[in-house]
């Protein structure tokens, strides 16, 4: 063969295989679509999962299914979605917890940089710092004094080593120069029944099941944990404000597919994703939620991550935070 044939057909295979992913594309999706969230059912990620799989079955006219893979600090979740056929069928909703898991753990059987594609971050908010009803506290500052008054006594909760809830309240622990003790739950509705029942005594969580555990009488909401008031919850002050100056940390829920996803198929999901995020309904009904809607772009999500991850290694190098 010459060589201007072996160019011609290599051109035409390499049309005929463009022509084939836009094909791919059009025709997406053509079966289920199934959304893994890495912590059980009754979490903040499995709800805006199971909203999120609604309006996208509407919009494919395919079913989307939300399936639970709790455990590892939601290391077994991230793990089914990356080993996944990249094909779009697979997504995975996660929370910041998977920028954390970079910076504290080392045992991880992948890098989120190279195995995941972003697709959008959906949403962002603040934490909120909520104590068992019987401490006697009802600001940071009384807390962290009670604390310092009862080394080892005070435990504090979150949904497993080394999440984001995790290391925000280590942070809290570090800035405030306390000795509390972790008590890592597989998921957050655990650590919820361990706030209630006594076995945790302080817990920071997002605002939605904050504001449910604080209406059940399970919990006294003292703080958000942004470095500025939400009007989400306008009464609650910052925990900078209110004795723990340079406290900040937010928490948010974004949208993933593994890396070698073709990028027209991620375009498409990331469309239809972000015109859901920006639907009055949807932003009506985060809010009601205590969330507050993004939808930004793949690009845009990817650089926030970047930004995440460089973050909390900067501040566990500066501050000599330990875990276990």
């Amino acid at each position: 063969m010459s060589i201007f044939k072996l160019i011609l057909a290599m051109c035409l295979l390499l049309g005929f295989g463009s022509s084939g992913v836009a094909q791919q594309a059009r025709e997406f999706p053509t079966k289920p679509i199934r959304i893994i969230v890495p912590y059980p059912a009754g979490s903040n990620s499995d709800t805006l999962a199971r909203f999120l799989g609604q309006a996208l079955s509407a919009k494919f006219k395919q079913s989307v299914i939300v399936d639970n893979r709790g455990g590892a600090g939601g290391s077994i979740g991230t793990q089914a979605v990356i080993s996944s056929e990249p094909d779009g069928y697979t997504l995975l909703l996660h929370s910041g917890a998977i920028a954390t898991e970079v910076v504290v753990r080392k045992d991880l059987p992948y890098d989120i940089r190279k195995s995941l594609a972003p697709i959008s971050m959906l949403t962002s908010g603040p934490n909120v710092l909520l104590v068992n009803p019987s401490l006697p506290v009802k600001s940071a500052a009384e807390l962290i004094a009670y604390a310092k008054a009862n080394p080892g006594k005070v435990n504090f909760g979150s949904p497993g080593l080394n999440t984001s809830i995790h290391l925000s309240t280590e942070l809290f622990k570090a800035l405030a120069g306390i000795n509390i003790v972790h008590i890592p739950y597989k998921g957050g509705a655990p650590s919820y029944q361990g706030l209630g029942g006594g076995e945790i005594q302080m817990l920071i969580d997002p605002v939605p099941t904050a504001r449910a555990l604080v209406a059940s009488g399970k919990a006294v909401a003292i703080a958000v944990t942004t470095n500025k008031r939400t009007d989400l919850w306008p009464e609650l002050p910052t925990i900078a404000e209110s004795g723990l100056p340079g406290y900040n940390a937010s928490v948010w829920f974004g949208l993933f597919a593994p890396a070698a996803t073709p990028q027209v198929v991620l375009d498409r999901i990331s469309v239809d994703v972000r015109a859901i995020m920006v639907e009055p309904a949807t932003r009506d009904w985060l809010r009601s939620q205590g969330a507050i809607a993004v939808g930004d772009t793949q690009e845009e999500f990817r650089e926030k991550l970047t930004e995440d991850i460089k973050r909390w290694t900067d501040l566990v190098q500066s501050s000599g935070i330990k875990f276990e």
